[in-house]
């Protein structure tokens, strides 16, 4: 018997990429009975229209300001919902980002990596579009008490125990995404992906990444962000606090919740300081 998985994703103008990501997932999976919720945020590029042609994707709206979390709350909710009302029953949900070449049988490794462990989520890492270089995965704390990390992968099967996640490729047992329920309605468009992972430990969930990279995902640069050097302070400060940046609000709840009171207060302000420094 296949496995069941349901994917959920967001997606805005980018049709090719959107509908060959969910191509690739099924053509190199054979052994998984995809279904799809794709949360699209008012895309004028006909990508709802392409999705609606696929069978087994379930298109949800967007407004246009959903942004990437915002967007992905749609498809949760959306799932959450269907399952709830015993609609669909899925083994588990995949969390991915529509940029992402999926190799194949990247999804089935995952399967077999995990084993059945309705405890357990399994990252996959991606990588640069050299093949070699990581670009996503799993998130590694390197302090108990700052907002520092490292982006993982394991050096075996057996994977590596992490603290959270990149969400371009996690499976996620049923049991545990139900658990968890939505992501925090607080973000927009970054920090989603992270503080949603630190949902699913609080839930008693176990986080591994895996050691084979899922496909391929370039890391987006930081030219044109408020941690370009290159920019003007007062263009770095306009692009700290867009919806696309970190903006002061949403960083210093990530940091309150996930770490604590001292932490957060240095380190949402320390971001000003760096750009007042040109640094």
């Amino acid at each position: 018997m296949k496995t069941k998985v349901l994917g959920l994703a967001t997606c805005f103008n980018r049709k090719e990429k959107t509908v060959n990501a969910i191509r690739s997932l099924v053509a190199g999976n054979s052994e998984v009975d995809f279904e799809f919720i794709i949360a699209d945020d008012n895309s004028r590029d006909g990508t709802a229209e392409a999705l609606a042609e696929l069978e087994g994707v379930t298109v949800m709206h967007g407004d246009g300001n959903s942004y990437y979390t915002g967007g992905m709350r749609i498809a949760i909710a959306e799932a959450l919902k269907l399952i709830g009302d015993n609609n669909i029953s899925p083994d588990y949900i995949l969390l991915f980002n529509d940029d992402v070449d999926f190799y194949d049988g990247a999804i089935e490794g995952l399967i077999a990596r995990n084993n059945n462990n309705r405890s357990r989520i399994w990252v996959g890492p991606t990588c640069e579009s050299d093949g070699v270089a990581l670009s996503y995965g799993g998130i590694m704390r390197t302090s108990n008490w700052k907002p520092k990390f490292k982006i993982v992968k394991a050096d075996d099967y057996d994977g590596l125990k992490v603290n959270t996640f990149n969400a371009n490729c996690v499976l996620i047992p049923t049991e545990i995404f139900v658990k968890t329920g939505n992501m925090d309605p607080v973000y927009h468009h970054s920090l989603g992906d992270f503080d949603y992972g630190y949902m699913t430990v609080r839930q008693g969930a176990e986080i591994y990444v895996s050691d084979e990279y899922v496909g391929m995902c370039p890391n987006n640069s930081e030219k044109g962000t408020w941690r370009d050097a290159t920019m003007s302070r007062k263009a770095r400060f306009k692009a700290k606090e867009s919806i696309k940046g970190v903006p002061f609000g949403e960083f210093y709840h990530y940091i309150l919740k996930n770490y604590n009171f001292p932490a957060a207060v240095i380190f949402s302000i320390s971001p000003y300081i760096r750009i007042l420094l040109g640094i």
